[in-house]
């Protein structure tokens, strides 16, 4: 058996990914969830959003970490679960790049999953959260022009394709995070056969 896969769910602010992927850890035996705002909050303590070198910093933070995940050997036996928000924007580095080249290194599955839900739900779920993250989004006018200016990034859309990145997108609009984490159990048991196991007990 190969490398356990990297799954990452990529979704606007506030849409539930982290309670989703939360809920995907549960079913997977031996998984592990790294929250994406844990990469972010160092970052947020020292620069703001606007400043220059945030983003630099945020990718020399990222490094380490996803060069473990490709390279480490207890890592590799487990399906790591992540989050990240990545908009389509000319002249943008695209982050998520970053993570197809760990799993690519580690020899890793990568699934992506585009979480969906309505603008008018989006603002709903993002009010209803609670959060202790500085770096996590709470104004709603900014989640609105951000639905407005920008698309989620999409690898099918940019000549990307199994096996290399193996890409479904989930209508989460009227189900909870356990029952959308089901759903993405449910293909990637049944989807694609390069996904091979979950994890190692």
């Amino acid at each position: 058996m190969g490398p356990a896969p990297l799954i990452l769910l990529n979704g606007y602010p506030g849409v539930g990914k982290a309670a989703v992927a939360s809920a995907l850890q549960d079913l997977i035996p031996g998984s592990k969830f790294l929250e994406n705002h844990l990469l972010i909050e160092p970052v947020a303590a020292l620069l703001e959003r606007e400043e220059t070198g945030y983003r630099d910093l945020r990718k020399a933070l990222r490094a380490p970490i996803l060069d473990s995940i490709s390279q480490h050997t207890a890592l590799l036996q487990r399906t790591i679960i992540t989050t990240y928000y990545q908009e389509t924007l000319e002249n943008s580095d695209i982050s998520l790049h970053e993570y197809l080249a760990s799993a690519k290194a580690g020899g890793r599955p990568f699934v992506v999953f585009i979480l969906q839900c309505s603008p008018e739900e989006n603002i709903k779920r993002l009010v209803g959260r609670s959060s202790t993250w500085k770096s996590k989004l709470s104004d709603v006018d900014i989640l609105a022009d951000i639905r407005q200016i920008c698309s989620l990034y999409s690898f099918s859309e940019h000549g990307y394709g199994a096996p290399e990145v193996w890409e479904y997108r989930l209508d989460i609009e009227d189900i909870r995070p356990e029952d959308a984490a089901h759903r993405i159990l449910e293909v990637l048991e049944e989807g694609p056969g390069a996904v091979g196991r979950l994890s190692y007990e």
